[in-house]
């Protein structure tokens, strides 16, 4: 929702809770745990937070023995180490792998004599394969994110890209902090050290308006978290997809040097 109908909703929202019996279930897509408070301080001590797209090692290898029993299956210990290990806490990811081996041994039902799966398949490829069936929607949200609201002379939210393309997938998982971004800008901006901080916070902020309102992005791939000044990756897919992907191309698809991002 755009955010001022965020804001709207959250005063609402404490209304209900001082004159009805009513809980609410709100699902959102950001990572900070006060994003409600912020638009409405009065909530505060009364919204209780859930990460539901926190996924722990131990939690996907539960959902992966679960289904072992309703389908009478056993996968091979190197296969889900593998599927834990390389699906970054994706549990989308981690399940769509399992059926997909399922399906390569024609399991599309509990079984009468268990079978054995996952042995003879390359992780790697599967989990590659997997996050290619998005190759288009992301490499879409790059090439439009990078054209922002309208055309500008500062170009913010194409350099708002580099910081994500250069990063690691373990920087990437915790966040990018506002001091990193504004470095990164710094060193690659032609502006450089004379870029206003301004125009960057007013950009980080609008990060989820424009790919709701102008891109129509759902789910939305990044978020600003205003209170914890970090930007995160809310799509664990993307997060995959970037770690399989040549990032000197995409650089260089934006239009920059991928040996001296700064040049165009």
């Amino acid at each position: 929702m755009p955010d001022d109908t965020q804001q709207e909703f959250a005063i609402a929202l404490k209304a209900f809770h001082e004159s009805s019996k009513y809980s609410f279930i709100i699902v959102g897509v950001w990572l900070d745990q006060n994003r409600l408070t912020q638009y409405n301080g009065d909530l505060a001590g009364r919204v209780n937070v859930v990460n539901a797209d926190e996924w722990q090692d131990s939690e996907i290898r539960d959902v992966i023995h679960n289904g072992e029993k309703l389908l009478n299956v056993t996968f091979d210990e190197p296969f889900i180490e593998q599927v834990i290990s390389r699906c970054l806490g994706s549990i989308y990811v981690a399940q769509e792998a399992c059926n997909q081996a399922c399906h390569k041994r024609r399991v599309i039902e509990t079984q009468d004599d268990g079978v054995e799966l996952g042995g003879d398949i390359d992780v790697a490829e599967l989990i590659e394969n997997i996050v290619d069936s998005d190759s288009a929607r992301y490499e879409s949200f790059i090439s439009q994110f990078a054209g922002g609201f309208r055309e500008t002379e500062l170009e913010m939210y194409k350099y708002l890209l580099l910081p994500i393309l250069l990063a690691s997938t373990e920087d990437l998982k915790k966040g990018l902090s506002y001091a990193d971004i504004k470095r990164d800008l710094w060193d690659h901006h032609p502006h450089g050290k004379n870029l206003n901080l301004g125009n960057l916070t007013l950009a980080l902020q609008a990060v989820a308006s424009l790919q709701v309102s102008k891109l129509k992005m759902k789910p939305i791939v990044l978020d600003y978290d205003q209170s914890g000044r970090r930007l995160n990756v809310v799509d664990r897919g993307f997060l995959i997809w970037l770690g399989f992907q040549d990032r000197d191309k995409l650089v260089t698809s934006l239009g920059f040097d991928s040996s001296n991002p700064a040049a165009v």
